[in-house]
């Protein structure tokens, strides 16, 4: 069973990714989160295997977010999002650690990105990241 954490602002993209990962019998959603100090927080308490990451978060986006996961508990990140630029977004959070990037469907169409968001998730979750220390 592979345990996803969601940390994303929006409530209704929330339920959206919410009914596509509970389509799948080996992923199990362990918490939702709405801005980026709680994603911190539930990562440490919850353990997830991966963490399913908005960019642009109240309290903390997901730069801030990554650098303390991966300094305290390295955990797996898959940033989702519609940031742009996304070319200069997935460079910057791929350096800083995430193990990968998607972007948002503009259409709202979650199911359109289901089988790509799948894969990602039970292949990235499998990556053991390593602390890491930011300057």
């Amino acid at each position: 069973m592979t345990k996803v954490l969601i940390a994303e602002d929006s409530s209704v993209i929330t339920k959206m990714l919410i009914t596509v990962l509970e389509k799948d019998k080996t992923i199990q959603v362990v918490g939702a989160v709405g801005d980026g100090a709680a994603c911190v927080e539930k990562t440490q308490a919850l353990k997830p295997d991966i963490v399913l990451m908005d960019y642009r978060m109240p309290k903390q986006n997901a730069p801030e977010c990554i650098k303390q996961i991966m300094s305290q508990n390295p955990t797996p990140i898959l940033i989702i999002t519609s940031a742009e630029p996304a070319e200069e977004k997935r460079k910057e959070v791929l350096e800083l650690g995430a193990v990968g990037f998607m972007e948002k469907p503009k259409s709202m169409d979650y199911n359109s990105i289901s089988v790509k968001l799948l894969t990602h998730i039970k292949t990235l979750s499998r990556i053991k990241p390593a602390k890491r220390t930011y300057a």
